[in-house]
């Protein structure tokens, strides 16, 4: 673990990101020591919510939760409201995918089937321009039952990878490990949407529609880089994710207040990696084709301070910018 940490602390470029102060600002001596780097480029970019893009060596793109065109999903109160109809916005999936992402991705990982993971995906499996290209899409039963509904192309389905947790999937030049997490919950210890489909449902035309399914984390390490824990949802399961020591997690921030030490727990499972990202903290509203700072103002700053308070000495508190890159090697 030493030397995960050292490596990191020297290998570690920020590229438009703002950082978290307090007991998860950087320990000293972070940015003097210079041991021996990451042989392999890996940069993230955040997309919003829970969305990020993995790049390797600068053009080998993973894609986890890419949740683009902000639909409309929510009451005059406030409140997620599950009839809102489902009205993604292609144009600016187009436009986002065409100037801001690496290229076609090898690999969508879907964390569950909410609307605000999910929405986007079958529209980029169906993208002209990456016709031609590989895509494998790793979720579970339900999200692949929901992406047929939404007409997804049937070759693309047919490329999905089906799991369930505790899979350890090797590819070239890196490996992905699935692990069975839990959804966030409410204030009174319920879901939003919960659901599971064990056969194609009609076409969703609601956000409702778009059930949870089985919720899923995984953990990206990639060969000569970082190993990266992806979470789509502010919650864990502990017996999971003890033990696993990841060099950055993309920590969600949204509510908590029902589960029991969400931060303290999953950090200490996690043994208090070297690079903290909030994430699941900005409005799920404010359209990535905005400018820069409405899109900064949709962002919780509470969220990076509470997880800079929770975080170990040791380790580093970064909060993302939308479209971004956060350079690891």
């Amino acid at each position: 673990m030493a030397r995960r940490r050292a490596v990191l602390k020297g290998a570690l470029a920020v590229s438009g990101v703002a950082v978290g102060a307090g007991a998860g600002a950087a320990a000293p001596g972070w940015a003097a020591a210079r041991p021996k780097a990451y042989t392999t480029r890996v940069e993230l970019r955040w997309l919003g919510v829970s969305g990020f893009e993995i790049v390797i060596d600068g053009r080998r793109s993973l894609l986890f939760d890419p949740y683009i065109s902000r639909v409309p999903c929510t009451d005059p109160a406030g409140a997620l409201d599950p009839g809102m109809p489902l009205r993604p916005d292609r144009d600016v999936v187009e436009r986002v995918a065409e100037r801001h992402l690496a290229g076609a991705p090898e690999l969508i990982m879907v964390s569950h089937g909410h609307f605000d993971h999910v929405t986007d995906v079958p529209q980029l499996l169906a993208r002209p321009g990456w016709a031609s290209a590989r895509i494998r899409t790793v979720c579970d039963e339900t999200v692949r039952h929901l992406l047929t509904a939404m007409e997804t192309p049937g070759d693309r389905v047919e490329d999905v990878i089906q799991v369930k947790g505790g899979e350890f999937l090797q590819f070239d030049g890196y490996t992905v490990e699935v692990f069975r997490s839990l959804h966030s919950q409410t204030a009174d210890h319920g879901y939003f949407a919960p659901g599971h489909h064990c056969a194609t449902p009609s076409r969703p035309f609601t956000i409702g529609e778009l059930v949870e399914g089985e919720t899923l984390a995984y953990q990206v390490s990639v060969d000569g880089g970082p190993s990266i824990l992806l979470m789509g949802a502010t919650n864990f399961v502990e017996r999971e994710l003890t033990g696993i020591r990841p060099d950055v997690a993309l920590i969600p921030m949204t509510s908590h207040a029902a589960v029991h030490r969400y931060l303290g727990r999953l950090l200490d499972a996690l043994g208090n990696p070297p690079l903290l990202i909030p994430c699941h903290h900005d409005d799920m509203a404010t359209a990535l084709t905005e400018t820069p700072s409405l899109l900064a103002a949709s962002v919780s700053a509470s969220a990076a301070e509470e997880l800079s308070r929770a975080a170990a000495p040791g380790s580093r508190v970064v909060g993302p910018q939308h479209l971004r890159t956060l350079t690891l090697s």
